[in-house]
Formats: structure tokens, C-alpha cells, sequence
């Protein structure tokens, strides 16, 4: 049976490290973070005993940060969508603009 205080430590120690991935947009980390934190649960839930009021109290933050993670990378890959797309517009301009330019000449 794992210490308690250890469990709680880790868990702690995981919405701290993924909420701080979070705020800085540091997606790299986040999958590192993520296998930490799914590992921090998983000795949380194996316990061999129920979790405590406050484990349980840090498993519902750390869910909650995981949605707002997964709400941050979508609202992320929106915005990246929406660069690319700007991106093949401006290269379209550029290339019927050098066509025509060629058509003239």
C-alpha cells in the first residue's frame, strides 16, 4: 500500500506541472506530463483501499484541468487551422498573381 501523503504529493505535483504546460502553451511537454499524471491516478485508484476525501478532491481538479486542456488544444488548432488557411490564400494570391504577370509578358 502506497503512502498516502506520497499519493497526494504526486497528484499535487501533476495538476501544478500540467496546468503550468497549460498556461505557457508548452504542448511538447504536455504528452511527458500526461503519462505522469495517468500514472499518479493509476497508484491513487490501486490503493487497495478507497481514496481519501482529498484525493478524490484532487482527482475532480485534475479532470477539470484536463478539460480545460483539452479545450485550450482545440482552441490552439483552431488558431493554427485558421493561420494555414491564410497561408494557402496568400500563396494563391501570389501565384495567380505571378501567372498573370507572365501572361502579360
Amino acid at each position: 500500500m502506497k503512502n498516502p501523503d506520497i499519493l497526494k504529493e504526486k497528484l499535487q505535483e501533476s495538476i501544478h506541472n500540467l496546468g503550468e504546460a497549460t498556461r505557457n502553451k508548452d504542448w511538447s511537454s504536455l504528452e511527458a506530463l500526461d503519462s505522469e499524471a495517468r500514472q499518479a491516478i493509476e497508484e491513487a485508484l490501486d490503493n487497495g483501499s478507497a481514496p481519501s476525501e482529498e484525493v478524490k478532491r484532487l482527482l475532480q481538479d485534475l479532470q477539470m484541468l484536463y478539460q480545460e486542456m483539452i479545450s485550450a488544444c482545440q482552441l490552439e488548432r483552431d488558431h493554427i487551422q485558421e493561420q494555414l488557411m491564410a497561408s494557402r490564400r496568400r500563396q494563391e494570391a501570389i501565384d495567380n498573381y505571378q501567372q498573370s504577370d507572365k501572361s502579360r509578358g
